[in-house]
Formats: C-alpha cells, sequence, structure tokens
C-alpha cells in the first residue's frame, strides 16, 4: 500500500511539473544582469545584435528581444521585477498532504536510546569447564563400551543365569514345603487355637478388644530360641540398689530442663 501511494505521488508530481512548464513561456522584457550566471552562444549573441540594429535603423516601433532556452542557452525564468531576481523552484508535491489525511501513517511512539548501565562481567568458564567434562566422560564412556562390549555382555549373561539359579532354588523350596505339609496336624493346632478362651470386654470406643499374643504363644517363641535357652524378662531394668539413683537423676532432669 505504501508503494503504491509512492509511486502515485511521484507521477502526478511530474506531470503538473510538465504542465507547468507547458503553461510558463520563457519571456524576459530586457537583457539577464550581468551578475547573473547565463551561459550564451557567441554565434546566437551575434545574430542576435544584428536583429536589434535592424530594427533600430527602420524605427518602425520600439525594440522588445526574445530568448527562447536551449541546450547551450540555460536561460532563467523570474516573475516580477525585482533587484534581485529569485530563480523559480519547482514547487513540492502537494499531494503528500491530501493522501496523508486519506490513509494516515499509524502513529508509532518515539524511538528513545535505552538508558546506560555499566556492563558487568559474566563468568562463564566455570560452566563451560563443566559442559567440557561431561562431554569428555561421555565420550570415554561409549569408547569403553565399544571396546568392551562382549565383556558386558558375558556379565550380564550371568547375572540372569544367577536369578534363574534363585529362583529355581526358591521353587524348590516351596515344593519341600508343599511336599512335607501335614493336614491332620494343621487341623490340629487350629482346633487347639479355637478352644482357647478370652474375654469379650470392650474399649471405650465400643471395639472388641482381642486377646494379646502372648496369650498364644511366648517370648522364645516369637524369636525363635531354642527350648534348652530362656530370654531374661528383666534384662536392662535396674537392681534394687540403682532404682534410688536412677529415680533421683529422672527428678534433676525434671528440674533443670522440663520445668520453666
Amino acid at each position: 500500500m505504501n508503494r503504491s501511494v509512492a509511486e502515485l505521488t511521484r507521477r502526478l508530481a511530474r506531470f503538473s511539473l510538465s504542465a507547468q512548464r507547458q503553461r510558463t513561456i520563457p519571456l524576459s522584457s530586457s537583457f539577464p544582469p550581468s551578475s547573473s550566471s547565463v551561459h550564451k552562444d557567441p554565434a546566437h549573441l551575434s545574430s542576435f545584435s544584428s536583429v536589434v540594429k535592424s530594427n533600430a535603423a527602420g524605427n518602425d516601433r520600439p525594440t522588445q528581444s526574445f530568448e527562447l532556452p536551449g541546450l547551450t542557452n540555460p536561460a532563467r525564468i523570474y516573475t516580477f521585477p525585482m533587484f534581485e531576481r529569485p530563480a523559480i523552484v519547482d514547487p513540492a508535491p502537494f499531494l503528500n498532504q491530501i493522501l496523508e489525511k486519506m490513509d494516515p501513517l499509524p502513529e508509532t511512539a518515539p524511538l528513545k536510546a535505552p538508558p546506560y548501565s555499566t556492563s558487568v562481567a559474566i563468568q562463564l568458564m566455570p560452566r563451560l569447564i563443566t559442559i567440557r567434562r561431561k562431554k569428555m566422560k561421555k565420550h570415554k564412556r561409549r569408547k569403553r563400551y565399544d571396546r568392551d562390549f562382549f565383556k558386558y555382555q558375558k556379565y550380564h549373561r550371568e547375572k540372569k543365569l544367577r536369578a534363574e539359579r534363585e529362583f529355581l532354588q526358591r521353587m524348590k523350596g516351596h515344593l519341600a514345603e508343599l511336599a512335607a505339609f501335614n493336614p491332620q496336624k494343621y487341623v490340629d493346632n487350629t482346633i487347639n487355637m479355637a478352644k482357647k478362651e478370652w474375654s469379650e470386654e470392650l474399649s471405650p470406643s465400643g471395639r472388641k478388644i482381642y486377646p494379646h499374643w502372648s496369650r498364644f504363644m511366648t517370648l522364645e517363641e516369637l524369636y525363635g530360641v531354642e527350648k534348652n535357652d530362656y530370654i531374661d524378662k528383666k534384662a536392662g531394668l535396674p537392681a534394687e540398689e540403682d532404682k534410688a539413683k536412677v529415680a533421683k537423676l529422672k527428678e534433676q532432669y525434671e528440674n533443670l530442663y522440663r520445668k520453666a
């Protein structure tokens, strides 16, 4: 759109200038001043002077000279007789204002220079060294894998074989346990467990209180201790002579750290 408008403006300006030049007749009522920069051909001046003399001899009417501009005679065009006659300048095209009103340009904010701020040096060398180190490690890892490819294959193959052997051993243990299972013994143990009585006391929330595990098995049976051995239930508890010392230490701790 802007390119087409500019082309139209240029062509209309050229047309107006050509029309104005056709309407303007380059006539001068007298000779141009000597100070004007006019280049004249000597042959043209000689013929012009002869015409003036012949007219002066006849005395028919007042003499009036005409000068037409040419390639070798670039005469100036004057508007009014003044002491210092200004030359006519081609008028600026007036279509810009009209086109600007018809198709105004979008208003853009003036460009402003960014505020000056002191440059701060960024330390990039540690990060570049880290990136380089990672790349080298990756390169060495690939080279090592290509070099020891068959060694890695052997390692994974043996690992799978070990896992398979452990699985077979575990399955054999399950089969041995299944072969040693005695249904009669399992039923007798279940009946004996069901014969044990337990109180139907309820907790404050209304939930039934189930019997503790210590009512059905001993601590030695829980930890799998052999029958000829036992677990000392009072291990770690203070003796009678040490209870007073422990109580005194507790009271001292409460006074120093607990009470404000």
